[in-house]
């Protein structure tokens, strides 16, 4: 079988071997059918070795532009290669080592400098020439062929082959990248197999899962009876299968190396439902990977795992059309024209069609959400977010849509946090109280609870505040979560008091983000000489976590902020340099070291360096309001002015830039272009308090009166028991009287 001959030739690739677990050519021997069928597997074809068996695309000397690149394919002495010319330069030859995946796209993998491979965003598309491809495809992205985020060690690796270990040198910024297998394969998913091997080598001896820590046989045992809906399991799962497919299948940050015994949150830190990620309902809106998706979903909470579905070697889908549905849902009520609204032969009567609708990704990949939500039109009125009956029906308008479910079914709330979520993202100042009183009635799932916490107004509204309080202690790691990141807002002497309690969540990704919002917590006065010690090694834990990744800009920037709260700061600086040299555009690094600067006395050069990186990113809104505070700091008020109008007209819609742009133009005897900012602002955002108190104290100082009562008295719909309002408020009253006796 072909399957031991490649094998045993990705055996012989010494320059990428590791031989740190068993390796999964003893497998083999004694469980050659499951080989056969992930041999048929997309973790099969994950990543191979370029060769004529396995490179799809035209190597010919044909090729696409991707920006302002050219990219060229062909072959030459045997090899694989790609020219690469920019803007008409001359080009620059890169041999091509590995293919990267194979279908609906098969990227390929250039050898850079310094260790690094290149994932080319210049693909070639691998369907038929019936559905559009058999042709190369350049990607759509702002970013450069060779940015970090295309680079196989940093952002593909660790996912496409199995115990990958990056190698990154953080001095000289150079890899010497391995892994133990090319692709995806046995011990990716089952963990490290040398104790099931010692199980054999003895005799096959009783002895739980054969000699590994967890087993991976999740699927259950389901029951229904006759006349029930939906069958149910017996037994709930303990979660080792989506630990182990969530390694890759979420939109997520590794905290620490996968191993079958840790459970999800203890090896990544996931994503929570917000945007740019996901849609106010939660559905896909970026690319995440499924496993956020799923644990939205009811049948996460049912109990049905991966392999209920999907055949875990093949991974292909367990049956076809609405037979896999079937398998729990009783046909006769949901395989119906009752139920789906459509007839049976027609595209609309699938199951998936309707509660798992897709997105494309990368022009030509069409991926299911696994939310396994409801259409629901009402959204799409009021927020925009997609739904399944307008994908299909794409020349009817959303109204049609709703009216056509709504004569098939009972109105219902579907999603009852959806408005909350697009409210509160959009206009954050918004009150959350009936977030609050929704999240009391607790019925959310546990990802969308969590999601909502960091949407509480915690810092100004009493009820949001003790409801988070209340969630540092709850049973569910992704509530605690959600809790830890809605105190963000607070102080960090407040921080302190709340979430010293959780240094020791037994969470990893719990403490993670305790951890970061502690980084500057040793010298608080209220932590014990015990605490002090033990927070001392939570940040310690957080520094190895982070040097995971330290070939990542963000992180970077994340043990640059850990090194100043330690007090660091020569290190804190060489962190945020390093951050910029991985990418020159990352703007958080350049505003972050000009704050060190500053914070070291060093106005100057804090200025200097502002003014240098807004050279190299011009159009960046929150670079160019950090380069105008710097210069009100050394009293260069035009300049201050010109910076904060660039960064207005970049970002009309941010609160902050259009306040300290609308104070900076009244300060220099300039109040009815001030006015017309705050205006133009409250057309848009009306219930943003602090706006309104700024134009109302405005429109007052200049004599506006009547549009200032107009203001104060919104101000006090919106916050009823302001002690500010109201004495604005009387004093625009008195104005006012005084005005209408004279």
């Amino acid at each position: 079988m072909r399957i031991f001959s490649t094998l045993a030739l990705l055996l012989f690739l010494t320059s990428f071997a590791s031989g740190s677990f068993a390796d999964d050519s003893q497998c083999l021997n004694c469980h050659a059918a499951q080989a056969t069928a992930w041999q048929q597997s997309d973790h099969y074809k994950s990543m191979q070795i370029a060769e004529a068996e396995t490179v799809l695309g035209r190597f010919d000397g044909s090729g696409a532009s991707y920006n302002q690149d050219t990219f060229s394919f062909y072959r030459e002495s045997g090899k694989y290669l790609v020219a690469i010319s920019h803007a008409g330069q001359q080009a620059t030859r890169y041999e091509i080592k590995y293919t990267f995946g194979f279908y609906p796209l098969q990227q390929y993998l250039a050898q850079l400098p310094q260790g690094k491979f290149q994932a080319l965003p210049v693909a070639w598309d691998s369907r038929t020439k019936a559905e559009g491809g058999q042709r190369w495809y350049a990607l759509t992205s702002d970013l450069e062929w060779d940015h970090f985020a295309y680079t196989w060690n940093t952002s593909c690796a660790e996912c496409h082959s199995t115990q990958f270990q990056k190698a990154y040198d953080v001095e000289s910024a150079s890899f010497k990248s391995h892994f133990q297998e090319i692709n995806v394969s046995c011990t990716a998913c089952h963990g490290d197999a040398s104790g099931h091997t010692a199980w054999l080598k003895n005799g096959q001896q009783k002895q739980a899962h054969a000699g590994f820590s967890h087993s991976l046989n999740e699927s259950g045992t389901w029951t229904r009876t006759l006349g029930q809906r939906i069958a149910k399991r017996e037994t709930p799962p303990l979660g080792t299968q989506l630990s182990s497919c969530a390694q890759c299948h979420a939109h997520r940050t590794i905290i620490e190396p996968w191993s079958l015994d840790k459970s999800m949150l203890d090896h990544i830190q996931l994503s929570l439902i917000s945007p740019p990620l996901y849609h106010p309902d939660g559905q896909i809106k970026e690319e995440v990977f499924v496993s956020g998706s799923f644990l939205q979903s009811k049948m996460h909470a049912a109990g049905v795992v991966c392999s209920n579905c999907h055949n875990p070697h093949t991974s292909k889908l367990k049956a076809e059309g609405n037979a896999l549905c079937s398998q729990c849902h009783a046909p006769e009520v949901f395989d119906t024209k009752k139920h789906s609204l459509h007839d049976s032969q027609n595209a609309g009567s699938l199951c998936v069609n309707c509660h798992m609708p897709a997105t494309t990704y990368m022009g030509v990949d069409a991926r299911r959400d696994h939310r396994f939500g409801i259409p629901n039109p009402q959204n799409t009125i009021d927020h925009g977010t997609p739904n399944a009956c307008n994908q299909c029906h794409s020349d009817e308008s959303p109204e049609w849509a709703l009216e056509k479910i709504s004569a098939g079914f009972q109105s219902k709330n579907i999603d009852p946090h959806t408005d909350m979520f697009a409210a509160l993202d959009e206009q954050p100042w918004l009150s959350s109280n009936d977030l609050s009183n929704l999240l009391s009635k607790d019925r959310l799932t546990d990802i969308i609870y969590a999601s909502a916490l960091t949407r509480l107004n915690t810092a100004t509204e009493s009820a949001a505040f003790q409801l988070v309080i209340s969630n540092l202690k709850n049973t569910a790691p992704l509530r605690r979560l959600g809790a830890v990141r809605a105190l963000e807002v607070l102080p960090q002497d407040q921080r302190t008091n709340y979430l010293k309690d959780l240094i020791h969540d037994p969470s990893k990704s719990v403490r993670m983000a305790v951890a970061r919002l502690l980084a500057g917590s040793l010298s608080n006065p209220a932590l014990s000489d015990g605490q002090k010690s033990d927070l001392d090694n939570l940040l310690k834990e957080y520094q190895n976590s982070l040097r995971i990744n330290e070939d990542n800009p963000g992180v970077q920037l994340a043990l640059g902020e850990l090194y100043q709260g330690r007090g660091h700061n020569e290190q804190a600086k060489l962190a945020y340099k390093r951050a910029i040299a991985i990418d020159d555009q990352y703007s958080p690094a350049y505003i972050n070291l000009a704050d060190l600067h500053r914070r070291m006395g060093d106005d100057k050069t804090a200025l200097g360096s502002l003014i240098h990186a807004s050279q190299i990113v011009p159009e960046d809104s929150s670079l160019l309001y950090a380069l105008s505070l710097a210069y009100f700091r050394h009293q260069q008020y035009d300049k201050g002015i010109s910076s904060l109008r660039l960064a207005h007209d970049l970002a009309p819609s941010n609160s902050d830039i259009s306040y300290v742009y609308a104070v900076a133009l009244e300060s220099v005897g300039k109040p009815q272009q001030a006015l017309t900012i705050l205006q133009t602002y409250l057309h848009s955002f009306p219930s943003n308090v602090q706006i309104l108190e700024l134009s109302a104290r405005y429109h007052l100082k200049y004599r506006h009166t009547e549009q200032a009562l107009r203001e104060i008295e919104a101000w006090l719909i919106l916050s009823p028991n302001s002690d500010n309002a109201k004495a604005l408020y009387q004093q625009a009253q008195r104005l006012d009287q005084r005005e209408n006796n004279e």
